[in-house]
């Protein structure tokens, strides 16, 4: 089973999605449950939005099934995949004593100390945390810069990294489901960045670890999403983690 298909087969039915809102950097899908509960959750936007993408810059008042619209992210359009997304991220959420809030950098260059890390992203702490204690450590993007490597690279390298992490991007470009059955079983791997989509399901799938983020003030976020702020002066949204306590 991909990860696309566990994600969706895993969502929650009952809610209904009110408001999406695209900005340069982010999207924020705000969710309604029948019950009244209301929940939002946030992915990253596309580089750039094509002319005929569902989903343009701006605000959407909607009061649609959320299933429907998180059905997006099966779709070649990443401006609705990454809306399906962020979708799934606010109907989908695990109970909070399940959640840490064990830093991703820390807690990564930890597990890299010694040994061999792939990561697919270009995290502002690679250079200062990671290197200076990993053994090896390749960089993957897909549009690559300097010594960064592409996807024809992973067939060779994968099997290498004792470490894998990878973006949470990856699940909205679909480019997930091509890295992990290049990964060695013996690796430990690790999905971080504000789209990470915190399902245990996905541990049946090899991840060992989750770091991510709930929103906490949705107006500060609707706020920041709409300015095209970067994660980094973002507010209103916590930092968590999600370990595979079995592994």
């Amino acid at each position: 089973m991909t990860i696309l298909e566990t994600l969706l087969g895993d969502l929650s039915t009952g809610w209904r999605v009110t408001d999406v809102y695209v900005g340069a950097n982010w999207v924020l899908s705000l969710a309604q449950h029948h019950t009244g509960m209301q929940r939002a959750g946030v992915a990253a936007a596309p580089h750039s939005i094509a002319p005929d993408a569902r989903f343009q810059i701006g605000h959407y008042a909607l009061d649609v099934p959320a299933e429907g619209v998180a059905q997006g992210l099966r779709s070649p359009d990443v401006t609705a995949a990454a809306v399906g997304l962020a979708t799934l991220n606010a109907v989908h959420q695990p109970d909070e004593r399940l959640l840490t809030t064990d830093d991703a950098a820390d807690w990564l260059a930890a597990q890299c100390a010694g040994r061999r890390a792939a990561i697919f992203g270009r995290f502002p702490f690679i250079d200062d945390e990671i290197r200076p204690r990993a053994s090896q450590v390749w960089v993957f993007e897909q549009r690559p810069e300097g010594s960064e490597l592409d996807s024809t690279a992973m067939k060779t390298v994968l099997p290498q990294a004792d470490v894998v992490a990878i973006t949470g991007s990856s699940v909205i470009n679909h480019t997930i489901d091509t890295i992990l059955p290049q990964v060695s079983s013996a690796s430990t791997v690790v999905l971080l960045g504000p789209s990470t989509p915190l399902s245990e399901k996905l541990f049946e799938s090899g991840i060992d670890a989750m770091f991510g983020v709930r929103v906490e003030n949705v107006q500060q976020v609707v706020n920041e999403v709409v300015a095209g702020n970067g994660f980094q002066k973002m507010s209103g949204l916590k930092r968590v983690a999600l370990f595979n306590t079995q592994s």
